[in-house]
């Protein structure tokens, strides 16, 4: 499942508002595909490649989805190599994709586009999707990486048509006029269904002037906003109803919301409280908190790790991708739930570590192992077993 850490939200450029957007029907446009890395020519000029059908992987080392589908689509190009040429094109500087070429080999042809621009002119929500070019050079489908196999291949081959599942559009910030308040204001309360123009995102408003007073949910179904606001793991909630049926990607117009609350400034420390209220009384679906037996990591120092520094920094900040971490003056907790969302399993901290601390890890593929080997670097390792733990029960 792709999660809001997994997914990447598309950012409107300059380039965005200079260049047409790209859709079904065009021709695309006279460029180059370049530096090509690991291809037996450094670039491709697309309006002169007609003797196969040309598929444009959006992708990432740092998104784990992207992952399995790039093996998918190097065993379809083995298996049409006469009919398709499979170009994966991330936004990562050319020295990162060569270090994953060494540790993950590929077929494919791997393209680097530092500045984003065929991404933004297709106009993609999210990487993990391709644009797909037929012999005249036309854009004939833009599709979710995930639903190419070998019976889309055979359409596409008899020049059939096929249906495009790819989720494009730019979008509004999350602070446009609908979610606008003032400062001087008490409180506000907004509960709105879908909003197809605003991308799905969440918001707290550190250093602004709502600190701690606002949070703010953009198209998100409502499981993923009680598992934020109660500060669970993904695998802290548990379905006792079909998923699909209240979070589903596929159908997030019908199951996503938008919630916005701003609460007075002596309000600060009940603001999840009262927005743990409020949702209780407007969702569609029923939930309770429960104690229940599942795998966890409990997290641990090394017996011979040298000592940790405390941080001189005297803000906090952090910030997180599938590239690593990197967290200034922050005490565990940030860290704790990025290795949470990187093991896919709650992490218990039996660290003892408790005061602030400045955390740097990197890692060239987003894997397991990678992640481990970047806690022992810190002195850190994990070990998984079973505990009793809180879980929010989605049921009927």
């Amino acid at each position: 499942m792709r999660t809001l850490f997994t997914i990447l939200l598309i950012s409107i450029t300059l380039l965005a508002k200079t260049q047409p957007l790209l859709k079904v029907g065009d021709l695309f446009p006279d460029l180059m595909i370049r530096p090509l890395l690991n291809a037996p020519i450094k670039s491709l000029d697309v309006r002169t490649a007609q003797n196969k059908l040309l598929i444009l992987n959006f992708w990432g080392t740092w998104c784990s989805p992207c992952l399995p589908e790039m093996d998918s689509l190097a065993r379809l190009q083995v298996k049409n190599a006469g009919q398709i040429q499979v170009i994966a094109i991330s936004n990562e500087p050319v020295e990162r994709l060569q270090k994953y070429l060494q540790r993950k080999p590929s077929t494919l042809w791997l393209a680097s586009d530092t500045t984003s621009n065929l991404y933004t002119q297709f106009a993609f929500s999210y990487v993990g999707q391709s644009a797909i070019i037929d012999q005249q050079h036309r854009v004939i489908a833009l599709v979710r990486t995930d639903s190419i196999n070998q019976a889309m291949i055979d359409r596409l081959v008899r020049k059939l048509p096929i249906h495009s599942s790819a989720e494009t559009g730019i979008h509004k910030n999350a602070e446009d006029e609908t979610f606008a308040v003032d400062t001087s204001m008490g409180t506000q309360f907004i509960w709105g269904s879908y909003r197809k123009d605003l991308p799905s995102m969440s918001k707290s408003y550190k250093k602004t002037a709502f600190e701690g007073r606002r949070l703010t949910f953009v198209n998100m179904c409502v499981p993923s906003i009680y598992q934020a606001l109660y500060g669970l793991s993904y695998q802290q909630v548990i379905f006792e109803v079909p998923q699909k049926e209240v979070c589903s990607w596929e159908q997030k117009n019908r199951l996503a919301f938008c919630f916005d609350v701003l609460v007075k400034p002596e309000q600060t420390d009940s603001l999840k409280t009262i927005m743990l209220h409020l949702l209780t009384r407007l969702s569609p679906i029923k939930t309770k908190m429960e104690q229940r037996e599942m795998p966890v990591y409990v997290l641990r120092r090394l017996p011979d790790a040298t000592t940790w520094k405390e941080s001189t920094n005297t803000t906090d900040s952090y910030s997180f991708s599938g590239r690593g971490f990197e967290g200034k003056g922050i005490q565990l907790k940030p860290f704790v739930d990025y290795i949470a969302n990187e093991l896919q399993l709650p992490v218990i901290d039996e660290t003892g570590l408790t005061s602030r601390y400045d955390i740097v890890t990197s890692n060239v593929l987003r894997t397991v192992e990678e992640v481990r080997a970047a806690l022992q670097k810190l002195g850190l390792t994990v070990e998984k077993t079973t505990r009793k733990m809180d879980a929010l029960i989605i049921y009927q």
